[in-house]
């Protein structure tokens, strides 16, 4: 995959708001650009009633990142990942609750609703919102129909690796066997979210990552899009010095690290860090308080940044 040259020669051409309906139809048409056809992007608002209906062969995940008033059906069979204190479900494999009862579902930014193409039920959404949509090619993971980013345990690391620092897996990666050529594991469409702040020790670290390995030869390019949350809506406090969010972007992290672009965000940006086998951009989160979807998956190589 060959950049543009507008995105090439303007960084900052790689983030987006999703109430600038064409620059954020610019960056899902770079996503898909980076991935080829094997996946598919959108971003969408709904509002009212709406259904999803299995695709064929396709494993879709929708992460919100705006809702008002909003709510998840949940039929019994349904898969949850973080069930609330009333949700009525039973425990399954893993961290997995099997539904019990239909149910309803508070929706926030930052949580997550996948329809299997092997499912036997729609899902249905209520209320107003706006969600990045990722068709991906369906694989043995078993995905949850709901994830909700609110009951989920912490797990400090990697950008958040601070004492008590919010980072929560909703779509963690699937792990590979040990020496296995393909590295992508059976999750093709991973996404943590995380509180990553300059006030805190350590902060955030400044990196890129590099294509993710197939077999001896090929590489499946990777690519990370962070999309920014309403930090007061879980509780978490400000930035201590009032220092605003952004992403810092580096557009030649192999061969002139120094060179960097700062993008401010906010709740509702979407900014995108490509690894292809010839387009390279670093990142390093400054203040931002994140999902990062990660296609294929959490499993690419990570280089450190000077």
């Amino acid at each position: 995959m060959s950049p543009t040259a507008p995105v090439a020669q303007a960084p900052e051409r790689l983030a987006a708001h999703a109430d600038d309906p064409e620059a954020a139809a610019r960056i899902t048409g770079l996503l898909a650009q980076i991935h080829g056809a094997e996946y598919q992007f959108a971003v969408r608002a709904f509002r009212g009633a709406t259904q999803f209906y299995p695709a064929p062969q396709r494993l879709v995940a929708r992460f919100f990142l705006r809702t008002d008033d909003a709510a998840a059906v949940v039929y019994p069979g349904d898969l949850l990942r973080g069930p609330g204190a009333d949700t009525r479900c039973r425990p399954a494999d893993g961290d997995l609750h099997e539904i019990t009862e239909r149910s309803g579902e508070a929706l926030w930014p930052g949580d997550t609703l996948c329809v299997d193409g092997r499912s036997r039920s729609m899902a249905a959404i209520t209320g107003r919102g706006v969600y990045l949509e990722v068709s991906a090619p369906l694989t043995d993971y078993v995905a949850p129909r709901l994830t909700l980013l609110r009951n989920l345990p912490d797990r400090p690391g990697g950008c958040a690796a601070y004492p008590q620092a919010f980072r929560r897996e909703a779509l963690p990666p699937a792990a590979t066997e040990a020496g296995a050529p393909d590295q992508r594991g059976s999750n093709r469409v991973n996404m943590h979210a995380l509180d990553m702040r300059t006030d805190r020790a350590p902060p955030p670290s400044r990196h890129h990552h590099g294509p993710v390995p197939l077999d001896a030869h090929a590489r499946a390019p990777h690519s990370e899009t962070a999309l920014i949350l309403p930090r007061a809506l879980y509780g978490l406090p400000p930035h201590a010095h009032r220092n605003a969010e952004c992403v810092t972007l580096y557009p030649r992290p192999a061969d002139d690290p120094a060179a960097r672009v700062t993008v401010p965000v906010r709740p509702g940006s979407l900014v995108v860090s490509p690894a292809t086998a010839d387009w390279t951009v670093g990142h390093s989160f400054e203040n931002a308080f994140a999902m990062l979807v990660a296609i294929p998956g959490f499993v690419s190589p990570y280089r450190y940044l000077p």
